[in-house]
């Protein structure tokens, strides 16, 4: 029988506890050529658990920790890179997530599939579809905040594409209980319109609004949505 282990390939026993490190602290591990040195494997794989719990995020030490598992691979934790991936999630339009990708060699992207596909749909503006697959999305129970900084990337892309939007399109797109639109809007600097309290005004630049019908398909087309997408990472 293989003992417990704390991490891959070392017994529970053996392994020495690991506290918490305040972020200038892992900085200091990572100075020089402190940063491929296998014994601080413990202490980034903590600071990643931290960053889950605590909803933070330090894509310095994630990217170092995915090097070393490389570099060390019997080290690997896979459920820890699921975590690496999860906050590089909650980071678009930010690029981390194929930064990670690139990282993570293929045989453990079966394992990933969950995170991969959820990173896709976003990319893909599928937003629905996204909001549809979290909610048996074991992995994101891992994330605090979650919700939010997806709903933050999001809104950012609703600002970007329109002048004006109906209510219950931003909700169906947020994922977002009617009750929390007001907070939403202060949040996002949006207001209602005065003329019509059910169009949101999202942004106030001098462009055409988008075209919306009382009746019939939502307008805000995939090539839109794939367009800003790409072009709000370029910027990032």
């Amino acid at each position: 029988q293989v003992p417990s282990a704390n991490f891959v390939g070392v017994p529970a026993e053996k392994t020495a506890p690991c506290f918490a490190m305040s972020r200038p602290e892992i900085a200091k591990l990572l100075r020089g050529g402190g940063r491929y040195k296998h014994d601080i494997i413990p202490d980034l794989e903590k600071h990643l658990e931290d960053q889950l719990e605590q909803d933070f995020f330090d894509p310095e030490a994630n990217l170092a920790l995915l090097k070393l598992y490389l570099l060390h691979p019997a080290k690997t934790e896979v459920s820890i890179i699921e975590g690496v991936l999860l906050k590089a999630l909650m980071a678009y339009p930010a690029t981390h997530f194929s930064l990670c990708m690139f990282q993570i060699p293929e045989k453990y992207h079966t394992d990933l599939k969950t995170v991969i596909k959820l990173s896709q749909q976003l990319e893909m503006a599928k937003f629905k579809s996204f909001w549809k697959e979290s909610e048996t999305a074991e992995a994101l129970k891992r994330a605090k905040g979650w919700q939010e900084k997806v709903r933050d990337f999001i809104a950012g892309v609703i600002s970007n594409m329109y002048r004006s939007i109906r209510s219950e399109q931003v909700t169906e797109l947020l994922n977002l209980p009617a009750e929390e639109l007001d907070a939403r809007v202060k949040k996002m600097g949006w207001s209602r319109s005065k003329e019509e309290p059910n169009l949101i005004i999202v942004n106030t630049a001098t462009f055409e609004s988008a075209r919306i019908e009382p009746k019939g398909p939502n307008h805000m087309t995939l090539d839109k949505y794939k367009s800003l997408f790409f072009a709000a990472s370029s910027a990032a």
